[in-house]
């Protein structure tokens, strides 16, 4: 390896270490960034057609219970009028006005942050919160045909109901008479309400609760499960299995009780959604909020200074080069073969957006139709870059009759195709052909192979969140990265697929 180029490798991996380590030791960054919990944006859409006269339209609204707590709220109300109001343990959302005909839409907007461990002490149950549906004839003989459950502290008698569902599922028939009463409530008045009873029968306190998963997506509908007061702490459980919900802060209460989580008055509700998204970056952007606020020129030049958009755009960003890095070493030291340079990191990227398994589908599908229409092509004896033009409005054509499909088949996967890039597709199934044509069908396979193989692994390491944020909060590290590069670009000895290839030789010699 020739001295310049140790010498610039030596010299940026220098600037990278000290960068860091005075962030470190004077400004007070941690070593291994690690943020508790996380952070979700939870959006309310909702809208409705308006009846004669004054309508309304209530919503049960995120309540900042165990391991939630809510950041910021915001709320578009249009025409109408907006008013939160407490009933018992809800927080609801009011919208009222005349709007005439005409359909009006509301929008609530909340940041959640869901820790692992509860933040403050759980409220007790408040009276009223809800009322039995059971008659109370059928309530008062649960009572006296589980009176000695009662005996023991809340949880052995809620360890009893949760046996007493195991065993419900080991054996078909009731085996007391107390079993044989409870299943005939439970086919009176469903499971849920008859669970409820239970709790009650045993003195247990339990009600209905409505909610939201925190998980990425769309959801219209809400999810339901049933809590139970311990004394301290209230425990959550699926009503249909009877199981402890294991992570109950991955749930977020909107209603609770008998409150419903939407209710129009002199309206028809025409649509209802919960748009539910991980705010990554803001996430992190909390636990540096010292650092944010400080004014060390080296803090005021933090990427957490850059609107949210952007950061989400740079968290990813960063990584790139890593990908780069990864191409070179797969490449110049392991030997995969790979359809240019920067195109599985390209294909990388484009694949957070499609999905692994779906892009590697529409990757392979839209390079088997680009052959064989290049083999029609070529019958034509066109010039380069009229036959290159047609090859790209042929992708272009492919990536608009998937849009439509996944638009048809409710696949937002399929309508993310925009954004493989066409371009560098174009290219690949010209390369592709050539491939065919000069090396045969074994060699262009062999190539296909090792192309996806880096694309998936560049995916595999830009989905990485510790790593996105690692580099989010060191961005010195692309120093680094780039000295990396700089020594590699230096290694001329065998490739590791090279010494395989050729076995045969090195044991004849």
């Amino acid at each position: 390896m020739k001295r310049p180029a140790l010498l610039l490798a030596i010299l940026l991996c220098f600037l990278a270490a000290g960068l860091m380590t005075y962030r470190i030791l004077k400004l007070g960054y941690p070593l291994f960034p690690m943020a508790q919990g996380q952070v979700w944006q939870v959006v309310i859409e909702a809208d409705i057609e308006p009846g004669q006269g004054e309508s309304q339209l209530s919503l049960g609204l995120p309540l900042p219970r165990r391991g939630n707590v809510l950041l910021e709220e915001s709320v578009t109300s249009g025409s109408y009028s907006f008013n939160l109001l407490r009933q018992g343990s809800n927080r609801v959302g009011a919208w009222s006005g005349d709007g005439g005909d005409e359909r009006q839409g509301f929008r609530y907007r909340a940041v959640v942050v869901s820790g692992p461990k509860r933040i403050s002490p759980e409220q007790p149950p408040r009276e009223g919160d809800y009322t039995l549906k059971i008659a109370k004839e059928e309530l008062t003989a649960l009572t006296i045909f589980f009176a000695s459950w009662k005996n023991g502290t809340p949880k052995l008698r809620l360890e009893k109901i949760l046996d007493l569902f195991k065993r419900e599922k080991e054996f078909s028939s009731p085996s007391s008479p107390a079993v044989q009463k409870w299943a005939e409530v439970e086919k009176r008045y469903g499971r849920s309400e008859s669970l409820l009873a239970l709790l009650a029968a045993v003195g247990l306190t339990g009600r209905p609760v409505k909610g939201l998963r925190l998980e990425e997506g769309i959801q219209t509908q809400p999810t339901h499960w049933i809590e139970i007061w311990l004394g301290k702490t209230w425990e959550a459980l699926n009503p249909e299995t009877g199981e402890r919900i294991k992570n109950p802060a991955q749930l977020l209460p909107l209603a609770v009780g008998d409150l419903p989580v939407v209710k129009p008055t002199n309206a028809k509700l025409t649509e209802l959604r919960w748009i539910v998204n991980r705010q990554v970056v803001r996430q992190w952007k909390l636990l540096f909020e010292r650092i944010v606020r400080s004014n060390h020129w080296l803090n005021r030049w933090s990427l957490f200074h850059l609107p949210d958009n952007f950061q989400q755009t740079f968290r990813i960003l960063l990584l790139v080069p890593i990908g780069a890095l990864m191409i070179s070493i797969l490449r110049n030291i392991f030997g995969f073969p790979t359809f240019g340079i920067f195109m599985p990191v390209l294909m990388a990227l484009a694949f957070r957006s499609t999905g692994l398994l779906f892009g590697i589908g529409m990757f392979a599908g839209i390079l088997l139709v680009g052959y064989l229409a290049r083999r029609i092509l070529d019958r034509l004896h066109l010039l380069l870059v009229p036959r290159m033009s047609v090859m790209l409005t042929l992708v272009i054509c492919c990536f608009t009759f998937l849009a439509l499909l996944g638009n048809k088949l409710g696949q937002k996967e399929f309508m993310a195709v925009g954004l493989i890039p066409f371009v560098i597709l174009t290219m690949t199934i010209e390369r592709f052909f050539v491939v065919i044509e000069e090396d045969g069908l074994r060699k262009a396979l062999m190539t296909s192979a090792g192309s996806t193989a880096v694309s998936v692994i560049a995916y595999l390491v830009l989905n990485w969140e510790r790593l996105q944020i690692f580099f989010f909060v060191y961005p010195e590290l692309m120093l680094g990265v780039a000295a990396l590069q700089v020594l590699i670009g230096r290694y001329t000895g065998y490739r590791l697929s090279e010494l395989f290839r050729f076995r045969n030789l090195r044991k004849a010699s």
